[in-house]
């Protein structure tokens, strides 16, 4: 599902679109995220904290783009700095600057809110419909990279060509909106991440998982931890089904 999806992302259309985004991505989240987490600045510099938070949105949709290019088409550095060059390095000084805190704050601020905003339309049987599934990035080839995420080793100990990330996320069916995910190490199995999302599905809710989640401790925790909690799993043609009954038989 999500892997599917990512090359949709990837390869969107010229030219650059920002307003439909500005209108649901308010000004006032992006504040709100900056100084919950101490980054918001003067606006000295001609790329503030504000603009990067952009920048960095920007360069994950249009990943096909410069950063030179998006700043420039977006109209990202303030005009009245105009003076002050930005380079390539200005650039990678201030997404330093700024870190993942203040991403990870927006995420869940805008996942909170969008979701909201009209799940109540898609009840089933008064029920939030959510999916659960894995999914394997490739990562841009780089020894810090490596050292922090690993990859995929081979059985004739042959290392992938690229570093590897794996990650969980919990969508929306009806949507299709990110309601919340976890990305690691490539090391981190896939159903370890899984039991971490577990908090952040609703009582109240059906949720279908990949065959690659059917793990009794997962399922159990998620129906004991919470309330009218249910779940599907796509069973292979291996799998066995015993009731109570014959197990005392």
């Amino acid at each position: 599902m999500l892997s599917d999806a990512i090359p949709l992302v990837i390869d969107l259309p010229n030219p650059l679109e920002w307003s439909r985004l500005g209108e649901h991505l308010p000004y006032e989240w992006v504040e709100a995220a900056l100084v919950a987490n101490d980054k918001a600045t003067i606006r000295s510099r001609r790329l503030p904290a504000q603009q990067v938070v952009w920048l960095v949105i920007a360069l994950a949709i249009y990943r096909h783009r410069s950063v030179k290019d998006i700043v420039d088409s977006l109209d990202l550095a303030l005009p009245e700095l105009a003076d002050r060059c930005i380079t390539s390095s200005a650039t990678t000084q201030a997404r330093q600057r700024l870190g993942s805190e203040p991403l990870e704050w927006l995420f869940h601020k805008s996942s909170r809110q969008w979701i909201a905003h009209d799940e109540a339309h898609y009840l089933f049987k008064g029920l939030h419909l959510l999916a659960m599934d894995g999914t394997t990035l490739r990562l841009a080839d780089s020894p810090d990279n490596r050292e922090h995420f690993g990859s995929q080793i081979y059985p004739n100990n042959k290392v992938a060509s690229y570093p590897q990330a794996r990650g969980v996320t919990l969508m929306m069916m009806e949507t299709q909106l990110i309601r919340d995910a976890r990305f690691g190490r490539y090391d981190i199995s896939e159903t370890t991440h899984a039991h971490s999302l577990l908090e952040s599905i609703p009582d109240d809710s059906l949720t279908v998982f990949d065959r690659g989640f059917l793990s009794a401790q997962l399922l159990c925790n998620l129906v004991n931890h919470g309330t009218n909690r249910h779940f599907l799993v796509p069973t292979s043609l291996y799998t066995t089904r015993q009731s109570p009954s014959s197990r005392s038989a």
